[in-house]
C-alpha cells in the first residue's frame, strides 16, 4: 500500500511539474495577431484622442509588446514593416487562444516618432538611418509606348462589340480611390480646369452619365488585389451571387476605362510574385471584356519605405504595364519631388489643398491628389481622341 502511494505521489508530482513547464513554454511564445481587413491607425498612447504616428495596412502581421490596464489596446510591433505602436484590439485576431489579462504584461510607454521605427535609439534623439532602394524617379509619368496604343484601340473596339458605353469608366482601388476621394468634384461641379480648357468637354461627358462618383463594387476601402478578386468581398446587395467585386463592376458599369491605384494593402500579405499574378489576372479579365485598364503606380511618404516594399510592389505594377501593353500613370516617379512625394501626412493618402474642390490654377504641381486627377482627365482625353480618329 505504501509504494502504491509513492507511485501515485510521483506520477502527481511529474505531471504537475509537465504541466508547469508546458505553461512555461507557453508563457514564453511570441503572441502574434493580424490586424483586420482595413486600415488600422497606430497611436502614441492606449487612448482614441491620442496622436496618430502611422497606419497599418488590412491584415498587417504584428507581435504583441503589451497591453494597457483595461486591456482595450495593444502595443505591438509589425516585423514586415519596422514600425510599432499602440493599436486597438478590437480590430486585431490572435494565432491561438490568448488570455489577454494573464498572458501580455502592462506598459504605460508613449511610443514616439524616434521609438516607432524598430531598431531606434531613444537616447540618440533619432530614428536610425533607413536604407531602402532608392526610387528611379527616371520612369516617364505617363506610360503609353506605340504597343500599348496598339493593344488599347484592340481592346476599344472589343467594348464597342460587347456594348461598353464609351462614357463610362469604373475605378478599382482602395481608400484613395473609393467614395467620394477621387474624382468626385467634377460631378459637383466644384473645380477650376484652369489653362486646360480642352478638357471641358471630356468632364462634361463622363458628368453626364454619372461616372465620377458613382459607387464602385471594385473599389472599397483597405482593399487588396486579393479582396478584389474574391466573390465574398462583393457588397450583397449590388452583386450577384459568387461575382467577385471585379467582375461584378464589369456587368454592372457596362465601362471602357478602368483606373487601378491598389497595392499597400498587398504589400503587407503578398509576395511580390503574388501581387504580380493578381494584377495580372485583373488586367488580363478587364481587357477581354473590351474595358482599357490603366494603371497607377502608388507614391508613399519616406516613413514607409523602410523595408522595401513601396519600391518593390510598384516595379511589379510597372512589369505587368510593360508586359501586357497597357497605358501606366507612374505616380510614383512623377510625385516623387513634390513634398512627402505627393502623400498627406499619413505618408500614404495624396494630399490635397482642399479635398472639396480640384483646382488646376497651380494646385497640380503641389499636391498629390490634384496631379492624379488631372492626369486622370488627360489620360481619358487622349485614348478617346486616338481611337476616335
Amino acid at each position: 500500500m505504501v509504494k502504491r502511494k509513492f507511485w501515485l505521489a510521483l506520477l502527481l508530482l511529474i505531471g504537475t511539474l509537465f504541466m508547469l513547464s508546458s505553461s512555461l513554454v507557453a508563457a514564453q511564445e511570441p503572441i502574434r495577431g493580424t490586424t483586420g481587413s482595413s486600415v488600422l491607425n497606430v497611436r502614441a498612447l492606449p487612448d482614441r484622442t491620442s496622436a496618430q504616428l502611422t497606419q497599418f495596412p488590412p491584415r498587417t502581421a504584428f507581435v504583441v509588446e503589451g497591453r494597457n490596464e483595461a486591456a482595450d489596446w495593444l502595443l505591438v510591433t509589425a516585423p514586415s514593416l519596422g514600425l510599432r505602436g499602440w493599436i486597438a484590439i478590437g480590430f486585431v485576431t490572435f494565432e491561438r487562444e490568448v488570455r489577454v489579462s494573464q498572458e501580455i504584461p502592462v506598459s504605460s510607454e508613449e511610443v514616439t516618432t524616434t521609438t516607432m521605427v524598430v531598431g531606434a535609439n531613444p537616447a540618440d534623439g533619432a530614428p536610425p538611418a533607413v536604407v531602402y532602394i532608392p526610387d528611379n524617379i527616371d520612369y516617364p509619368a505617363v506610360y503609353m509606348t506605340n504597343a500599348v496604343w496598339r493593344n488599347v484601340r484592340t481592346i476599344w473596339a472589343r467594348g464597342r462589340q460587347l456594348g461598353n458605353d464609351p462614357w463610362m469608366y469604373m475605378k478599382i482601388g482602395e481608400s484613395n480611390t473609393a467614395g467620394t476621394v477621387y474624382m468626385c468634384n467634377f460631378e459637383w461641379r466644384e473645380y477650376d480646369l484652369g489653362s486646360y480648357t480642352h478638357l471641358q468637354g471630356l468632364v462634361d461627358g463622363f458628368s453626364a452619365t454619372g461616372a465620377f462618383c458613382r459607387v464602385n463594387a471594385s473599389a472599397q476601402n483597405g482593399f487588396a488585389t486579393v479582396n478584389v478578386l474574391d466573390p465574398q468581398f462583393a457588397p450583397t446587395d449590388i452583386c450577384q451571387p459568387n461575382e467577385s467585386p471585379l467582375a461584378c463592376e464589369v456587368r454592372r458599369s457596362r465601362a471602357s476605362y478602368a483606373f487601378i491605384y491598389i497595392g499597400l494593402a498587398d504589400s503587407g500579405i503578398l509576395t511580390t510574385e503574388e501581387y504580380n499574378a493578381n494584377l495580372t489576372m485583373i488586367v488580363n479579365y478587364l481587357s477581354q471584356n473590351g474595358v482599357i485598364p490603366i494603371l497607377g503606380t502608388w507614391p508613399t511618404a519616406d516613413l514607409l519605405n523602410a523595408n522595401n516594399r513601396p519600391q518593390l510592389f510598384n516595379e511589379e505594377i510597372r512589369d505587368v504595364a510593360h508586359r501586357l501593353n497597357v497605358p501606366l500613370l507612374d505616380f510614383r516617379a512623377a510625385l516623387y519631388n513634390y513634398d512627402n512625394h505627393g502623400t498627406g501626412p499619413d505618408g500614404y493618402h495624396l494630399s490635397v489643398r482642399d479635398p472639396a474642390r480640384s483646382e488646376f490654377g497651380g494646385d497640380e504641381l503641389i499636391y498629390g491628389r490634384t496631379y492624379r486627377e488631372l492626369q486622370s482627365l488627360q489620360i481619358l482625353y487622349d485614348i478617346m481622341t486616338a481611337v476616335n480618329n
